[in-house]
């Protein structure tokens, strides 16, 4: 086993940050038993419409929505190698500046359905474990034969195995998250809605500072 935590590593546009995000990573510093969680903004994200905030606001907004959470930390390592935000490299630059730490890439059910669409998407859990949060009881059967042989090939139970190695394992972890999404946040911006809920503290400021989301 290795003697270091895994660190999370929590990826998105985060446009803007809302509480759901916050949410899921300490539940899955506290589930996995994670050292920290690592919010990493995409500078282009691949898979998504153009952000509507540009990457320096976003960025902002991430180190106010965490500054009060010390295991929650931000990654500009996206926004510093510039063009399209693949994955792929970004795990490949932290598994090479860490070769035994072991690293936990957080996605959600519906992004792991969506894998065969990502660049590289089969060396993924080459260089971090992947960790499925199931928001919506997405049953692996949806998920097409490709996908489904690639989970079972690495399907690991126990989350005692995302300590054991640096890599290697995809694991479906059992956390409840809110539903609250970045365009729900967006929606309740652009009407004035009340969004005490939804972004955490210091953001709401910011975006109306800035006159962002209107």
């Amino acid at each position: 086993m290795s003697k270091a935590r895994p660190i999370g590593l929590l990826g998105g546009a985060f446009d803007p940050v809302h509480t759901g995000h916050i949410h899921m990573a300490l539940a899955c510093i506290k589930t996995l038993d994670l050292e920290e969680v690592r919010f990493i903004p995409a500078n282009i994200p691949p898979h998504k419409a153009a952000t509507t905030a540009v990457p320096q606001h976003r960025l902002a907004m991430l180190e106010l929505a965490l500054r009060s959470h010390p295991r929650l930390t931000v990654s500009a390592i996206e926004l510093e190698r510039g063009g399209v935000s693949y994955t792929i490299d970004t795990l490949l630059s932290l598994r090479a500046a860490a070769p035994q730490q072991p690293f936990c890439f957080i996605l959600g059910a519906d992004a792991f359905a969506s894998l065969p669409r990502w660049h590289r998407w089969q060396a993924l859990a080459d260089q971090a474990h992947l960790v499925i949060i199931d928001r919506k009881g997405q049953e692996a059967a949806n998920w097409g034969p490709q996908l489904q042989d690639h989970y079972e090939q690495r399907a690991c139970a126990s989350p005692d195995h995302l300590h054991a190695r640096p890599a290697g394992c995809i694991h479906r972890a059992a956390i409840s998250v809110p539903a609250i999404s970045s365009s729900q946040a967006r929606a309740l911006l652009n009407e004035n809605g009340n969004t005490a809920q939804v972004l955490p503290p210091g953001v709401d400021n910011y975006i109306k500072e800035h006159l962002l989301y209107t």
